[in-house]
């Protein structure tokens, strides 16, 4: 890929974007050598009491620029399967994702009851934390690269 990609471009970082869009692309990904034990079971997540009762949250990032966004917040319901999605940018703040979620997802189906989320750096930062206590909503966190946890 890197061959040719220098073939008619460059830039400083080249091989590491291209290292991440690797390891970021989802045939890679679903391709790749697992390294987890065998015995190991997967553990699906819990069947929902309803629509919007419990929800996972993730953040899409690394995206190609469009009109300065280059991520995607991520929402999901785990009964109807609904996925919600919103442009933002790699850098959004915890602030601006709760700001999010009020603003688009509350308004229309209320408060959830739990919300899954990974260790993403906005998704750990105090005012989450805060967010989620003060709405009374359990929090849940994946490990990451720990299939079990995915649901």
């Amino acid at each position: 890929m890197m061959e040719l990609l220098k073939q008619n471009y460059w830039w400083p970082e080249l091989k590491e974007d291209i290292k991440k869009y690797i390891w970021e692309c989802i045939k890679y990904q679903q391709n790749k050598v697992q390294h987890q034990k065998k015995s190991e079971e997967l553990h699906p997540l819990e069947i929902s009491q309803g629509p919007w009762q419990e929800i996972s949250i993730d953040i899409v990032r690394s995206l190609p620029k469009f009109n300065r966004m280059d991520a995607i917040v991520v929402i999901v319901d785990w009964f109807i399967k609904m996925i919600w999605l919103k442009a933002t940018t790699t850098n959004i703040s915890s602030e601006r994702i709760a700001k999010i979620y009020r603003d688009e997802i509350w308004k229309l189906h209320g408060i959830p009851r739990k919300i899954l989320s990974d260790r993403g750096p906005q998704l750990m930062l105090k005012c989450m934390e805060e967010f989620t206590k003060v709405l009374g909503i359990t929090r849940q966190l994946s490990t990451t690269y720990y299939s079990q946890t995915d649901g």
